[in-house]
């Protein structure tokens, strides 16, 4: 982990790593997230924040990450292997 501002490096726990991801994340869909468009239809879209899946996942893994990213809201999901 490194600071906001700061030039070192720290170690952090994989507790306290996946906390500050899943803070930071729902911070940002907070701020973000769009549940109806101007016609008033539900949309539950999360545009400012996007996954990259990994070309040596399984395509199960990657048909599962999907619908995880999905269902969160996101619509920028990609795979490597497509790049």
């Amino acid at each position: 982990y490194r600071a906001p501002g700061s030039d070192k490096w720290q170690r952090i726990s994989w507790d306290d790593a996946f906390t500050r991801i899943a803070k930071l994340m729902k911070a940002d869909r907070d701020a973000n997230f769009i549940e109806k468009n101007e016609q008033g239809v539900t949309v539950n879209r999360w545009l400012s924040t996007g996954m990259l899946c990994a070309s040596a996942a399984s395509n199960e893994t990657g048909m599962l990450t999907q619908k995880f990213a999905r269902s969160l809201g996101m619509l920028a999901v990609d795979n490597q292997a497509r790049v």
